[in-house]
């Protein structure tokens, strides 16, 4: 069996690809403050490429990382919005 991977963009994923999307950004978030906080090495991949941050060193992708946060729950809030599971209960859709 042969699989072919095309080209896609984000107009084929879901609330709840976003949403297990938002679950890894949170859990790389914390595994980067833990590591600050225990004064260990954060690694990570970068362009192909292992790197090991130093506590000080993990501010910019912490920032990164917040920004992700943000943008993924955007995009959750604006599919909810959008679908019509998201109706409360006795409403009916237009």
């Amino acid at each position: 069996m042969k699989l072919h991977a095309g080209e896609w963009d984000e107009s084929i994923l879901d609330a709840e690809d976003y949403r297990v999307e938002r679950a890894l950004q949170r859990g790389a978030l914390e595994a980067l403050r833990r590591a600050r906080r225990c004064g260990t090495d954060f690694v990570i991949r970068e362009h192909g490429q292992v790197k090991s941050l130093r506590p000080q060193e993990a501010a910019p992708y912490e920032k990164s990382m917040l920004e992700n946060l943000e943008r993924l729950s955007r995009k959750i809030a604006e599919l909810e919005g959008q679908s019509p599971s998201s109706l409360s209960l006795n409403e009916k859709p237009d």
